[in-house]
């Protein structure tokens, strides 16, 4: 499944750009976009408005990217299971 894929993908702490997931999943960015709107909903994750060492603690790119060039951020959020 798709959306599985995805989970796996973000799971891994990997960073990644939209157009490199879209390529990597075979799907468009529009159906991406989807995508992660519906993990958002699922409660797997969550946007973040602003980028940086505070937002990505753990990210190797938290010094140099910039919130103009990926306007949306996520961060995967392991679910609690019952």
């Amino acid at each position: 499944m798709m959306l599985e894929e995805l989970l796996r993908i973000l799971r891994s702490g990997e960073t990644c750009s939209l157009p490199d997931l879209s390529r990597r999943l075979g799907v468009s960015e529009a159906l991406l976009a989807r995508m992660l709107s519906d993990l958002q909903r699922m409660g797997y994750l969550q946007p973040l408005d602003g980028c940086g060492p505070q937002a990505c603690p753990h990210c190797s790119q938290s010094g140099t990217c910039s919130p103009a060039a990926s306007p949306k951020l996520w961060k995967f959020i392991e679910p609690v299971t019952h």
